[in-house]
């Protein structure tokens, strides 16, 4: 029959592993949030220079109000 101590030492492993893998998903997911995050802050200037594209290639003038100052 195992010992208490043996017992609350394996658990204490699986925990320690536990932590170790979870921080690693952590990291991962860090990064994939900061990622993330640089797309979504690019996003205003693409979508600005779709619509001043389409404003002087399709119809001009029809965009002016939604493309804002140019860069």
């Amino acid at each position: 029959m195992p010992s208490v101590l043996g017992l609350l030492e394996a658990r204490e492993k699986k925990v320690l592993e536990e932590v170790a893998r979870l921080r690693e998903e952590a990291e991962r997911a860090q990064a994939a949030l900061g990622d993330a995050e640089r797309a979504l802050q690019r996003r205003p200037k693409a979508k600005r220079l779709v619509e001043r594209g389409w404003a002087q290639q399709v119809r001009p003038g029809v965009f002016t109000a939604f493309a804002g100052p140019a860069d």
